[in-house]
């Protein structure tokens, strides 16, 4: 064996050993958002500034889009919300805020409620890509994608034909 080939593997071995040594024990996952079942939810609202903007219920044929109109909801839709229930919880504050207004959630931006659990959206976190939500007073982060998809407009759920 050359001597490059063998400075070569011993580099290679010191890397694999330090790899080995420095390796983090798997971590738990992250906590879900709600203990709620998607499966179990019947009705869905969305509140923006306290105005009522979509209204979905569950049937024995699936879900109804109930306003601002009547009729059929696309289920694949309805369970990009239902997915909020279990968004991963990035980070929680420990205890109950005095001040929400720090969150931007003494007004929340918009209000999701699943059968009367309510989740509150408040302000984009710095660095962006996470929003505070308060959900039974506790004020957690998450992935910012799941405000963006509570915001689409009603007629993004409506069943196609």
């Amino acid at each position: 064996m050359r001597r490059l080939d063998r400075i070569n593997l011993l580099l290679a071995l010191l890397l694999a050993l330090l790899l080995w040594a420095n390796r983090q024990p798997p971590g738990d996952p992250a906590p879900p958002l709600t203990g709620l079942d998607p499966a179990q939810v019947s009705e869905i609202r969305l509140l923006r500034a306290g105005r009522l903007q979509l209204a979905l219920l569950r049937d024995t044929q699936g879900w109804m889009l109930t306003h601002p109109s009547v009729q059929r909801a696309r289920p694949q839709r309805v369970n990009t919300l239902l997915a909020l229930l279990q968004a991963p919880v990035r980070w929680r504050l420990q205890d109950n805020p005095a001040d929400l207004a720090r969150f931007g959630l003494h007004q929340p931006l918009l209000t999701l409620s699943f059968d009367g659990t309510m989740v509150h959206f408040g302000a984009a976190s710095s660095p962006s890509g996470q929003r505070y939500v308060s959900v039974h007073d506790r004020v957690v982060l998450i992935d910012d994608a799941y405000f963006r998809i509570a915001g689409l407009p009603a007629q993004h759920f409506h069943e196609q034909h």
